[in-house]
């Protein structure tokens, strides 16, 4: 095994990223990545430090033939016990997740847009055939997203242990995520941009729903519907870079991917999976007895800043009870 492997290996033994690890030698997060990908070898310096970090000595670093260390006190060999992602095992799910991301995007967007068809009814409201058309055309909108997401739930099922287990990287695939990752970024961020801009266009037109329609003649209905083909359109933005923004993170097992988060997301997902579908439910439930959807959608940015304190909350107390 090379040094870059052992590097890997010995910082992923300990849940650190990249920056973490850097942070601890004194050295940028670049430097780290070269070392790992074999672009580049540390000095001298840095091999002495990371052998006192990782306690190691500096023979097992920098001779590939030792494939074994005495770490506190028992033989630790190199082979960790923990499943080895291969170069192409890494790109196949980046494929898989590519193709993934614009399908699941497209069922999240058709959700959406479901809202519309009920909202227009209401211009026809008297007529006795309005509001039942406008939700069947909802729940058709909405049995069209459901396939998309069986399917690419389905596709994904082999690589679920890529972001739920922790795992080590075959040589080569770290800088391979890496270069792939910064070649995505302009992008991703293009699509972030985008998407804010348009979830204030939405919300500008949810206000001016309230007076609009009087200078312009037009039914407050159709601005509310308008809002939420905008507010569509941000929401397939956000989920569509998202996915693939977390499939990196995934396979560098950084962020919310880390190991040691890996577990605690085992105990805290069914919780949140819980929430959301209360929220969902309390979301659906107000706006079909209100009719207000020009306001309820306000109950999924409120449900977002619950969502980060709640999980703030279970993975402080997970991590203490895992610590007693």
């Amino acid at each position: 095994m090379i040094l870059a492997d052992k590097i890997i290996e010995l910082r992923k033994r300990n849940n650190w990223s990249q920056e973490e690890l850097a942070g601890k030698l004194g050295v940028s997060r670049q430097a780290i990545s070269k070392w790992e990908s074999a672009q580049s070898t540390p000095d001298l310096e840095r091999i002495i430090a990371m052998s006192k970090l990782f306690g190691v000595s500096t023979d097992y670093l920098v001779k590939d033939e030792i494939e074994f260390e005495i770490i506190n006190g028992k033989v630790e060999e190199s082979g960790s016990p923990l499943r080895r992602l291969s170069m192409e095992e890494a790109n196949a799910f980046l494929n898989a997740k590519l193709q993934s991301a614009k399908q699941i995007a497209l069922g999240v967007w058709l959700c959406i847009m479901a809202v519309i068809p009920p909202v227009l009814s209401e211009i026809w409201s008297n007529q006795f055939f309005a509001e039942p058309i406008g939700f069947i055309i909802a729940a058709l909108v909405i049995a069209g997203a459901v396939p998309l997401f069986l399917l690419n739930s389905f596709k994904l099922k082999a690589f679920e242990w890529i972001e739920k287990e922790p795992f080590e990287t075959a040589y080569g695939v770290d800088g391979m995520v890496r270069e792939r990752l910064q070649s995505f970024m302009p992008k991703f961020i293009t699509h972030i941009v985008i998407g804010v801009t348009l979830c204030f266009v939405a919300l500008i037109t949810f206000v001016a729903s309230s007076f609009l329609p009087q200078v312009i003649r037009v039914e407050d209905n159709v601005l509310v519907a308008i809002g939420f083909a905008i507010v569509a359109m941000a929401v397939y933005l956000f989920v569509s870079a998202g996915i693939i923004r977390g499939a990196y993170s995934g396979l560098l097992q950084e962020g919310d991917y880390r190991p040691d988060k890996k577990t605690l997301s085992k105990k805290i997902g069914p919780i949140m999976g819980i929430y959301w579908l209360v929220v969902t439910a309390v979301y659906l439930a107000y706006s079909f007895i209100t009719m207000q959807w020009q306001w309820s959608w306000i109950i999924w940015p409120v449900a977002g800043v619950l969502c980060g304190a709640l999980y703030i909350i279970l993975e402080l107390f997970y991590g203490r009870k895992k610590n007693m």
